[in-house]
């Protein structure tokens, strides 16, 4: 589960990182560049030496998995399901972004001009697009999983296979103790104190 985890992390930080850098690259054109240093977007090469290092952890972690032949640790969920997630989620971490850049870094429009103006809306689409690509790719390595990796279901039990003793064919009659025959006398009594 652990490895899932970390492939959505790895995903969505590549995404929103693409997300934010293509919507200043489509509302600045070649100026981008500097748009971007004007508003004080410097902290984004540590963030994406982060990604870089996660999206490294999440690759090994797969190879592994299909290495040890473990299979997904859950069921998976379609790709209709994960694609306006993970939009959403890219979505919700550009805005979240862009408002905190508005309130922290000096030349930065704040509030919705810094989530929409400029060109912001562009975000929108992007984020869909974005979104498809890691619910593709979070699908691709699961279907990878299921079909080189073994599966994760439970090993079926099989019955032991135990030699059982055979009867014998003919079985003779044993004699029976003196005790054990018809018209045996009973025991003595017990006596009373």
């Amino acid at each position: 589960m652990w490895a899932f985890r970390l492939r959505c992390f790895a995903l969505l930080g590549a995404g929103a990182l693409a997300l934010h850098d293509l919507r200043y690259l489509i509302a600045y054109g070649g100026d981008a560049g500097r748009a971007l240093d004007e508003q004080r977007h410097g902290y984004l090469g540590t963030v994406a030496a982060l990604v870089a290092v996660a999206v490294v952890a999440a690759v090994a972690a797969l190879v592994a998995g299909l290495v040890r032949g473990r299979g997904p640790a859950t069921r998976p969920r379609s790709w209709r399901v994960r694609w306006p997630a993970a939009s959403g989620a890219l979505l919700v971490v550009y805005a979240a972004q862009e408002l905190a850049e508005g309130v922290l870094a000096s030349g930065h429009p704040e509030g919705l001009a810094g989530v929409a103006g400029h060109g912001g809306w562009v975000a929108v689409a992007l984020a869909a697009v974005l979104g498809a690509v890691v619910a593709t790719l979070l699908r691709g390595a699961e279907v990878a999983l299921e079909r080189f990796g073994g599966a994760a279901r439970a090993p079926r039990l099989r019955p032991p296979r135990t030699a059982l003793p055979r009867a014998p064919l003919a079985v003779r009659p044993r004699p029976a103790g003196a005790l054990a025959r018809p018209g045996a006398g009973r025991a003595p009594p017990l006596l009373a104190r």
